[in-house]
């Protein structure tokens, strides 16, 4: 067959009478193997209130796919036919799961069998090979970028997952918007997309960002939503790295109402806040340049051990203890009961060195499940007398609480 290249469409598209020869010839095997001359919508396709102990298509499809099956999908796909529609799309999955139930390997076997006339055989072939190599798809992309705002982005995918064009918007103080446009290549390897990228300055080519998506088994374009990083530089020229989302739009025009705003869904904002690297543009000659907290290494370093923290509530009286090391290589905190578990923690020397912030949850059965605790750093490394510091936390029950708490340095 001269259309090989047809099976690795994302989605189906069929013309209206290629579509009522594969629903006809669903609905006939299931009408047989029942034997059944008549059965409502409702029960037939598996949706509404039908009687799931019943024979219905839904649980046939679920039986091949092994997951679940929206019974309204091949419906609604009905309905479309019924309207008039000249040409249905069927997404991946239900596609494979249509013609699996059929006994047909792919849709060229379904469609020399089943579609008979050559001139629609013929308008099927032309529809399937144009959809495969016009379809573009569209996505705005998210991410916390430069001056700890929100960054939108606009993502083209052309030419079957091969080409993109990749849009950032940037506002200045007079809320004047400029785009920074990136064009790439796609390469899908195992569970994942790769997208490098490159950009035109003063007629040249150069390197731009790259970006890894997770897509899973199944195909990018069946996806709501992708999650991913990206790495790169920003327009301070700094190096960069970071988490991004990419959100799927059913049309062009969709994508850029969205990207024409300055407005970002809180729920992105909450997902992505703080989720960026940063790497100043420096080269450091010695090892106390490296950064502006390097010249505070020996006095990082020397946190290391052990300690009884002894929590205070309100009324002084010591409301919650926990003995804790801090490792010497990774100054990860570790709690020396076995039946806790700390997760989430942070050690930071802060304000030049002056103090001392932990920071860690707990897991386990303990008054405590979250908290943050500031030291003085001169108190905790020349203890001649009982060191303080101040916590405030969320205990057992999910309320906030705060207060002193005593260190205790292990012999």
């Amino acid at each position: 067959m001269e259309n090989k290249m047809i099976q690795n469409s994302e989605q189906l598209a069929l013309t209206k009478y290629s579509f009522h020869k594969l629903i006809s010839a669903i609905i006939s095997k299931f009408k047989n193997k029942y034997e059944v001359e008549f059965m409502n919508d409702s029960q037939l396709f598996g949706f509404g209130n039908y009687d799931i102990e019943k024979p219905s298509l839904k649980n046939e499809f679920e039986t091949i796919s092994k997951n679940y099956i929206n019974g309204k999908y091949l419906y609604n796909k009905n309905r479309e036919l019924k309207q008039g529609r000249p040409v249905i799309k069927i997404s991946r999955e239900y596609k494979h799961v249509f013609l699996n139930y059929l006994n047909y390997e792919d849709i060229e076997s379904f469609l020399e069998s089943e579609v008979v006339d050559e001139h629609e055989l013929e308008k099927q072939f032309s529809l399937l090979k144009t959809t495969h190599l016009n379809e573009d798809f569209y996505y705005c992309a998210y991410y916390f970028g430069e001056d700890q705002v929100m960054i939108k982005g606009k993502l083209v995918i052309y030419n079957n997952w091969s080409n993109i064009d990749f849009r950032f918007v940037y506002f200045d103080e007079n809320d004047i918007k400029s785009e920074h446009v990136f064009y790439g290549v796609i390469k899908m390897s195992e569970d994942f997309m790769f997208i490098h990228t490159r950009y035109i300055e003063n007629n040249t080519k150069r390197e731009g960002a790259n970006f890894t998506f997770f897509v899973g088994k199944s195909a990018p374009t069946e996806r709501h939503y992708l999650i991913g990083t990206y790495s790169g530089f920003d327009k301070y020229n700094r190096s960069i790295a970071g988490k991004m989302i990419l959100k799927k739009f059913s049309n062009k025009k969709a994508m850029e109402n969205e990207f024409s705003t300055r407005k970002v869904d809180p729920l992105f904002t909450q997902e992505l806040r703080r989720e960026r690297i940063i790497v100043e543009s420096l080269v450091p000659n010695i090892t106390s340049k490296i950064s502006n907290i390097t010249p505070y290494s020996s006095l990082f370093s020397s946190l290391a051990g052990t300690y009884m923290f002894a929590f205070y509530g309100n009324d002084d009286e010591v409301l919650y203890s926990l003995e804790l090391s801090i490792e010497s290589n990774n100054f990860n905190i570790i709690s020396k009961d076995p039946n806790l578990i700390i997760k989430n923690d942070d050690v930071k020397l802060i304000h030049r060195g002056q103090n001392i912030h932990l920071e860690f949850e707990v897991l386990g059965v303990s008054y405590l499940q979250k908290v943050s605790i500031y030291i003085k750093t001169y108190d905790l490394k020349n203890p001649k007398k009982d060191i303080f510091g101040v916590y405030s936390g969320i205990d057992v029950n999910n309320n906030p609480i705060n207060g002193k708490v005593k260190i205790e340095i292990a012999d």
